[in-house]
């Protein structure tokens, strides 16, 4: 079963760090629920992949494929138990944090997963590709139309500085 690392560039509002999650087959497991440390319920939340995207489209996606390193069922194991162990958003970490935790977990004890400085959307895209662990990567941005054209050059610019090659591969036509 394959895992992906999915990497949104910039929040829902065309600015900041974005998101991290990772999806294995079909299910994307994302660590987003930011309630859940008023209550007793996990930062955890898991979604059908082609809907979360639908819901995203507004904001370039980065999918990457992960090598056969990747222990798919290890990644799903880590999330279950961080759920049961009630990791919450912010108390526990961020999106990303969690998302690196997931990945190390799943790797055999010889490669660390480890982004490094602040662990951002950033850092988690780029660590997968410092450490080979990518096979095949994905672009996709279908609502770049639709968006005001100051934060569509703004999301332009932060692919081109934080992301560099993936503009050339990536539809940014409006």
């Amino acid at each position: 079963m394959d895992v992906r690392i999915m990497t949104f560039v910039t929040n829902f509002d065309g600015a900041g760090p974005g998101h991290s999650a990772v999806a294995v087959g079909n299910l994307v497991y994302t660590f987003e629920n930011t309630g859940g440390w008023l209550s007793a319920t996990s930062g955890w939340s898991t979604k059908e992949i082609t809907m979360y995207m639908k819901a995203n489209e507004h904001r370039p996606i980065l999918l990457q494929t992960l090598n056969s390193q990747v222990n798919a069922g290890n990644v799903v194991e880590y999330v279950r138990k961080s759920a049961e162990n009630d990791d919450d958003y912010f108390g526990s970490g961020v999106c990303s944090t969690l998302v690196s935790r997931a990945i190390n977990y799943a790797l055999p004890e010889n490669v660390i997963f480890d982004p490094k400085g602040i662990d951002t959307p950033f850092g988690v895209f780029h660590c997968a590709r410092r450490l080979q662990l990518v096979t095949k990567e994905e672009y996709f941005w279908p609502g770049r139309a639709q968006m005001p054209v100051l934060r569509w050059a703004s999301i332009v610019n932060k692919l081109k500085s934080d992301y560099p090659g993936v503009l050339d591969k990536l539809d940014i036509s409006r």
